[in-house]
């Protein structure tokens, strides 16, 4: 049976590993992606808890304010284990989906009884496995980042959302801008593809802003952004 110490030990170095891969910043991680999430899975709920994670309780806070319904289709990308899902059921969302990386995650989360399909795929380089409009709405909380989502899946998104239909997002602000104590996990190559991108589907009539929030440790010490976007 592992002790408490040896949890510790573990959780660091998992974060380790992940920060490891966000500092490499190459074109194609995914396969070392899948098996790190995978590997972290007996402990992944548990490890984000200790890290006081706001970010599961604050998509669905601002999903629901966009909202008329509880009954939308929403797609989770980037899903895990189910922690956003399991807010958004707690908030009154009913019809659920999720896509991930990370087929072990996808099986703790199918436990849970949350979603109504689960998918695994990488989520941003290629089509998704999704047709036109599919959803009422897409959120996408910790997930975007170096070595993780790109920001080329914004295209997509519009994509699979409807017209009309909203985007929630979270972005660290570390990977958009040098901070403080967190400097070695900045991407200029993430934060260009980032603003291009989004000003792309701006400027295109495809996206619009409807809020941007600051969260101060929105995950342990780590400041982010969330997004809240409307499909044109």
């Amino acid at each position: 049976m592992a002790t408490t110490c040896d949890r510790e030990v573990q959780k660091s170095n998992y974060l380790h590993s992940v920060s490891g891969l966000i500092k490499q910043d190459k074109d194609d991680q995914s396969q070392d992606i899948a098996r790190l999430y995978d590997d972290w899975t007996t402990s992944y709920d548990e490890d984000l808890e200790k890290l006081t994670y706001k970010g599961p309780n604050q998509v669905a806070s601002i999903l629901a304010e966009c909202s008329d319904s509880k009954d939308i289709r929403v797609l989770d990308c980037g899903s895990g284990t189910g922690l956003v899902g399991e807010a958004l059921k707690d908030a009154g969302f009913t019809n659920l989906y999720a896509v991930d990386i990370s087929q072990k995650s996808l099986d703790i989360a199918e436990k849970k009884g949350i979603y109504q399909k689960l998918v695994c795929d990488q989520v941003g380089k290629e089509r998704m496995p999704f047709i036109d409009n599919e959803f009422d709405a897409l959120v996408c909380i910790g997930c975007l980042g170096p070595a993780h989502i790109s920001p080329v899946a914004f295209r997509e998104w519009v994509r699979i959302v409807k017209p009309g239909g909203v985007t929630v997002f979270s972005v660290r602000h570390c990977y958009l801008q040098v901070t403080q104590g967190e400097e070695e996990l900045h991407s200029e190559r993430f934060a260009e593809n980032f603003n291009e991108i989004l000003e792309e589907l701006r400027s295109t009539k495809k996206m619009e802003i409807l809020t941007k929030e600051n969260v101060p440790n929105f995950m342990g010490n780590s400041h982010a952004f969330v997004y809240a976007m409307k499909v044109l």
